[in-house]
């Protein structure tokens, strides 16, 4: 029996150290957080072209016609959007919408945004390849997308949204123009189809 209690003992006792070592063994509990995003673009916005600057650079009163509507004869500004890493294999076309405020009834010019800016004049967006005024918040025609890259092509002008008033007798014209700084805003989304 002594021999017994002995064995039991020293079964507890190598139990006991098993039990000692896993209590300075320390565990902590954490965990793994996986995020991300499965869309279906077909391609990427080039960095360049996601935050742009289009300097419109400066034109005088005298380059507008005195018609509402008319577009400066200075010239109209490129720029364009950029698209990068294509795939093409499942989406093969995409249309560019332009968003912003619009400058008055017209659908097709936008207006100025922020304090101080100049009165009478707005910004139309036209594509480069047809020529064509791009319609605020309407998407454009479809753009074939080629493998890779692809870039798209427009131009901005100057707009005149207020003629100027004739001076009759004692009485001064009223021009339809200010001066000073142009500032407008659009925002643009690329939809593939």
């Amino acid at each position: 029996m002594f021999q017994k209690i002995g064995k039991y003992t020293a079964l507890c006792g190598s139990s006991l150290l098993i039990v000692m070592a896993a209590a300075t063994a320390q565990a902590a509990d954490g965990q793994v957080e996986f995020t991300g995003t499965i869309n279906d673009n077909a391609c990427t916005i080039n960095s360049e072209s996601v935050k742009k600057a289009v300097d419109m650079g400066q034109v005088r009163i005298a380059d507008f016609p005195n018609t509402v509507g008319a577009v400066a004869t200075a010239g109209a500004t490129p720029f364009s959007i950029s698209l990068e890493n294509c795939s093409g294999s499942t989406l093969k076309n995409a249309s560019i919408k332009f968003s912003g405020q619009q400058a008055g009834t017209d659908a097709t010019v936008l207006g100025m945004t922020g304090d101080n800016q100049v009165p009478g004049v707005g910004i139309q967006i036209n594509d480069a390849r047809t020529g064509n005024k791009l319609p605020l918040n309407t998407a454009s025609n479809d753009y074939v997308l080629r493998p890779q890259s692809n870039t798209f092509d427009f131009t901005a002008s100057y707009v005149r949204l207020v003629a100027d008033t004739a001076a009759s007798g004692e009485t001064p014209g009223v021009r339809g123009i200010g001066t000073g700084k142009v500032n407008a805003l659009a925002s643009f989304d690329v939809t593939y189809k």
